[in-house]
């Protein structure tokens, strides 16, 4: 077992015995002896949470050195530079595994930790960069949630806390303070491999000097990941995959028809998030959502939109920005066809990096190779309790 999973353990471990406390307190204060032991695991789980932190750190770190290692250490011929990764990757790309020089097999083997080619490569790091720059515009989970990336994929556990029913009050001299217990949850971060389709490429366009193969792989592979990807954070069901933001997200009390949304059934929605989260709250539809939308008219017969197409600014429902994504349901009865709340609080766990893999025999016939990647993510809304995102449902007829 690592380190680090070990760690997150124990931190588990101290957890379980704070909540089984709070439990068992709950309703009544706690005896001395029980305040004591629950400042003593309030106090044990910090420790084991900066571990585990520290841990973590000196994980990213690690990978780093190794890397700037390695680099230091190949300088000299210059063998390392990113321009020479980006050509080891793209004369693995059109050679394929066996046509690799052995200068490029060791750069892959020595970066990446790969020791056979069959796994595939990890693509460059500008690379990288583009696909993850065109994901986020794609379908609008990773443009509107918060990303971030691990070195490794194993379960992250996402502790979440709410005390927002505490609050100060006058104690009069040297009398005791009243005592409440915050409310411990915590959800898990999982590492779902997603895998594209295998596309086809012709020997004939790969010995194409003119071709820009890395382009095309950079579009290819975000629409294909953008295409699963969002789709599952908008509504997946949780079962071998993510769970959407759709099953996230609490219902609000506003009472759409079955068939259509209401200028006052957004003010509903909004009116349902808690101001902590409203200030920085945005919508999301889809674009269909969005047309119906845009024939709102307020009580002065002006469309809702107007002001924004006027003055070519950036069209806002409230002052509030919206994210377009498809993936959304249409309006209809017993769908949720709007949400509205603070989306940094859907946190989306992306393991890096990237890694494609050729195939040279499945399309041979076809005088073709075979290219597909593949990644691995989920995500979750962090909800102590206090619903920072709320969806408008409609009603079932």
């Amino acid at each position: 077992m690592g380190k680090l999973k070990e760690l997150r353990e124990a931190r588990a471990t101290v957890f379980a015995a704070i909540d089984e406390l709070r439990k068992a307190t709950d309703g009544r204060e706690m005896t001395a002896e029980e305040q004591q032991r629950w400042d003593t695991l309030l106090a044990d789980y910090d420790k084991a949470d900066r571990k585990v932190e520290q841990e973590e750190r000196f994980e990213e770190l690690e990978r780093r050195q190794a890397e700037q290692s390695y680099e230091r250490r190949h300088a000299a011929d210059g063998n390392d530079d990113p321009a020479e990764y980006r050509s080891a990757f793209v004369e693995y790309l059109l050679k394929g595994e066996n046509g690799v020089s052995a200068e490029n097999r060791r750069r892959f083997e020595q970066r990446a930790g790969i020791t056979g080619l069959a796994g595939g490569v990890l693509v460059p790091a500008t690379l990288a960069n583009s696909i993850e720059k065109a994901l986020k515009t794609y379908g609008g989970m990773l443009e509107a949630g918060s990303v971030f990336s691990t070195s490794t994929g194993g379960d992250l556990i996402m502790p979440t806390v709410n005390d927002t029913t505490s609050k100060a009050t006058v104690v009069a001299e040297y009398q005791k303070s009243t005592q409440k217990a915050p409310s411990f949850g915590s959800e898990t971060l999982k590492a779902y491999t997603y895998r594209t389709p295998i596309v086809p490429v012709s020997l004939e366009l790969l010995e194409d000097n003119r071709f820009d193969l890395e382009s095309l792989l950079a579009d290819l592979l975000a629409e294909s990941f953008g295409r699963g990807m969002n789709e599952d954070l908008t509504i997946g069901d949780g079962k071998g995959k993510p769970k959407g933001i759709i099953e996230w997200a609490t219902a609000s009390d506003a009472a759409p028809s079955a068939s259509a949304i209401k200028l006052d059934d957004l003010v509903d929605l909004i009116r349902s998030v808690d101001s902590a989260y409203a200030r920085n709250g945005r919508f999301m539809f889809n674009r269909n959502t969005l047309y119906s939308l845009v024939k709102i008219k307020d009580t002065t017969n002006r469309y809702i939109w107007q002001e924004g197409a006027r003055d070519g600014t950036p069209p806002t429902l409230f002052a509030k920005p919206y994210t377009l994504n498809d993936d959304m349901p249409d309006i209809g009865a017993g769908k949720a066809s709007v949400l509205f709340g603070d989306f940094s609080k859907f946190k989306i766990r992306m393991v890096k990096d990237f890694r494609v893999i050729r195939l040279n025999e499945l399309l041979a016939e076809y005088l073709s190779i075979g290219i597909f990647g593949f990644a691995r993510l989920d995500g979750l809304l962090l909800n102590a309790g206090t619903h920072p995102i709320k969806k408008l449902v409609h009603a079932a007829s």
